[in-house]
């Protein structure tokens, strides 16, 4: 049983799935339009985006989660193996918290 605070095997996939289909164009508006165009961040859906960095020349670098290894993994989680591997990283997280 996994202990409180530590998501679920049903938590993770949805999390996994959500973040394979998750939209770049905040990321974008983020980059490129000034402060103004945003919004507030709070409504900003950031959630793919794993870096940001932005050059004193100007350039902007920005880098998202891989969906396609995502998918892979969603994949995996869906066939007895990796329902496996699943629950193994579960129990793993739940000894590191003892």
């Amino acid at each position: 049983m996994a202990k409180a605070g530590l998501p679920g095997r049903e938590q993770i996939l949805k999390r996994m799935w959500k973040l394979a289909n998750t939209g770049v164009g905040d990321a974008v508006r983020l980059a490129c339009f000034p402060e103004e165009q945003w919004g507030t961040l709070e409504n900003l859906e950031l959630d793919a985006l794993t870096e940001f960095k932005r050059g004193a020349n100007g350039v902007i670098e920005l880098k998202f989660s891989d969906r396609g290894r995502l998918l892979e993994r969603l994949l995996d989680a869906c066939d007895h193996s990796g329902e496996e591997q699943v629950d193994r990283f579960l129990r793993a997280m739940e000894e590191k918290g003892e």
